[in-house]
């Protein structure tokens, strides 16, 4: 067999004969820039990528140690985690409990189902280890003091924004444009999170296919972006406190056979088969279990975390980053052993 093809050879099997003339070169027959760059990545960028993602610093820890040694480190860059479980199980508490943990990622959190109040309430009582009823009490009541501490909070959480309107994919990708432009210096945001996926516009709301189909969008827009995304999903069915994983190894949810990490978190108080006694030992504790993990081995994992009055979730031996109710607020990066 000869080393080289004639020309003749060649066109014929590519199936063009002589009269059809080459594409132009650096454009290919039936394909677009835009399909050049969405479908072939060089082997010199797929290295840049692989340096950008894997850089020290650049992972997006879970928070608890268990989940953090499981994946390496956490999510990274063009990676999708999906929270999921029945409502009321601490889904919303468990992601705001990552964010706060990872302040030095540029973050937009996106939920039609929480207003202003809500989320910054909730997570300036977590900053100051406040009980989240009573600063929200305050709030309400429009105590000054309240009000000062919050607005400082906000003011200076310089890499989180928060948007409660609802918003299509096509939207997301306006929204991390218009963050990156007017908050961040033209930087792009690391992590996007939306609070949750059925929410997301267009389509169906309960349709399982539309479900489908916004999941798969969302995925493509992280990927697109390079950013770490964040997506919560309500599950409403399967049989007892908790599936075996929700359902989630049956593939029974939308967007869990998208991701790469798939949390769920359930409550043992729900559990209406114990006794009332044992079931409010377990009123102050979320159940969180890692099912599907696409780092390292693919550990899975399992824990069992106490909830503080401030939405912190706490286990044995680690400490948050703590500030006062009264000292200045200034940014503090916290050590080794601190989250």
């Amino acid at each position: 067999m000869a080393d080289r093809l004639s020309k003749e050879a060649a066109l014929a099997l590519v199936g063009r004969g002589e009269s059809t003339p080459p594409a132009p070169a650096g454009e290919k027959e039936g394909i677009s820039s835009a399909d050049m760059k969405r479908l072939f990545t060089s082997k010199s960028e797929q290295v840049m990528r692989m340096r950008h993602d894997l850089r020290a610093g650049g992972e997006w820890r879970f928070g608890v140690r268990a989940f953090d040694e499981a994946t390496l480190g956490g999510a990274r860059p063009g990676q999708l985690v999906t929270l999921i479980g029945k409502t009321h199980t601490g889904k919303t508490m468990m992601a705001m409990n990552m964010v706060a943990r990872n302040r030095g990622h540029r973050t937009l959190w996106v939920s039609p189902d929480e207003t202003e109040t809500m989320f910054w309430g909730r997570y300036s009582a977590m900053r100051l280890e406040i009980s989240q009823k009573d600063w929200i009490s305050r709030l309400i009541r429009e105590d000054d003091q309240a009000w000062t501490r919050t607005s400082e909070i906000i003011a200076n959480e310089t890499n989180l924004h928060f948007e409660s309107t609802g918003m299509s994919v096509d939207d997301l990708d306006k929204a991390m444009r218009i963050a990156a432009t007017e908050l961040w210096n033209g930087e792009r945001p690391h992590v996007l999170v939306y609070d949750y996926l059925e929410l997301i516009r267009g389509g169906g709301s309960g349709d399982a296919a539309s479900v489908q189909a916004k999941i798969e969008s969302f995925k493509q827009l992280v990927s697109d972006w390079r950013v770490i995304g964040v997506v919560l999903h309500q599950s409403g069915r399967g049989a007892g406190t908790r599936g075996q994983a929700g359902g989630i190894d049956s593939g029974r949810f939308a967007s869990t056979s998208e991701s790469h990490f798939v949390f769920e978190t359930w409550r043992r108080w729900d559990d209406t088969n114990l006794d009332e006694e044992v079931r409010r030992y377990y009123e102050d504790e979320i159940s969180v279990g890692l099912w599907k993990n696409k780092a390292g081995e693919g550990e899975k994992a399992e824990v069992n975390l106490t909830i503080h009055p401030s939405g912190r979730l706490l286990e044995p031996g680690v400490v948050w980053e703590q500030q006062s109710f009264e000292e200045e607020f200034d940014h503090v990066e916290p050590d080794e052993e601190t989250f």
